[in-house]
């Protein structure tokens, strides 16, 4: 039987904001004569067309609304790990022959860091936009930091709240298993216990490690607060719920770039004022 990625109702959204952002970027970019190209990134590819769980109906992934655009990206890196994906990305670039497309198999992390950052540093006078739509916490902090030295590259980021609160916001602390930790140490770096949990002291003067009282656009603004640690400018968290209203992620604009951020908060806060 042939494996499908499969959707739901909060990934046509997440879609749906990216391709009015990736409009509006190189809407912008193909105006500025000293731009040498711009290019798009798609960090956990995927097949490029996943099948919705309600509809069971192929729509356009990330990838496929990049290479859609109107006016094209110069250059498309695509990422994916699974071998079975990139089989079908192959497949996709058959139908994008005017496309510059490159695939890379493997990890996210490793190929970001050693292949597609080394080549936009920021005496190329290219650009790019990274999308990072990572399984869990599996994008790295020190791949964020590196994205953020080329002062080249934005990202849309999708922070995965819901594996977060499944895997470390544990009312005791001690019982976070010791990979949910390491995990942690990865995707957020040093310090996360200190925006998770905190120390609570009882009429008698003795304290206890405790979970802070957070929403997930709570947990959304406190690594808000760490991208603006390496990053200039970034969005406020927009929350993505699934068909149960349950939050699942945060979607965050981060970059060096204010009209990137004038562009993304205009999609962002029209979205959220459609509810």
């Amino acid at each position: 039987m042939e494996k499908d990625d499969t959707i739901g109702r909060w990934s046509l959204e997440k879609l749906d904001l990216l391709k009015k952002y990736l409009l509006a970027y190189v809407t912008v970019l193909k105006k500025q004569g000293s731009i040498k190209g711009y290019e798009y990134i798609d960090g956990f590819a995927g097949t490029g067309r996943p099948k919705t769980r309600d509809e069971q109906r192929y729509v356009e992934g990330s990838p496929r609304v990049a290479l859609s655009l109107s006016t094209p990206f110069t250059k498309y890196h695509f990422i994916e790990i699974s071998d079975w994906r990139i089989k079908k990305m192959e497949a996709m670039k058959r139908d994008f022959p005017d496309r510059e497309i490159e695939i890379y198999p493997g990890d996210c992390n490793e190929v970001l860091c050693g292949q597609i950052v080394p080549s936009l540093p920021y005496s190329s006078y290219k650009r790019a936009i990274a999308f990072l739509d990572p399984f869990g916490m599996s994008l790295e902090w020190d791949t964020l930091k590196a994205i953020a030295g080329t002062k080249t590259i934005e990202v849309f980021v999708n922070f995965p709240v819901m594996d977060i609160n499944r895997n470390v916001r544990r009312k005791d602390k001690s019982r976070i298993p010791e990979e949910s930790r390491e995990r942690m140490d990865r995707f957020w770096g040093p310090g996360w216990a200190g925006e998770i949990f905190e120390v609570e002291t009882d009429l008698f003067g003795e304290q206890r490690t405790v979970l802070k009282r957070q929403s997930a656009k709570d947990l959304g603004y406190r690594y808000q607060k760490r991208l603006l640690e390496i990053f200039k400018y970034c969005t406020v968290p927009v929350v993505l719920r699934n068909s149960t209203n349950a939050p699942l992620y945060c979607l965050i604009f981060a970059g060096h770039n204010q009209t990137g951020k004038k562009i993304a908060e205009g999609i962002f806060g029209s979205f959220e004022r459609m509810g």
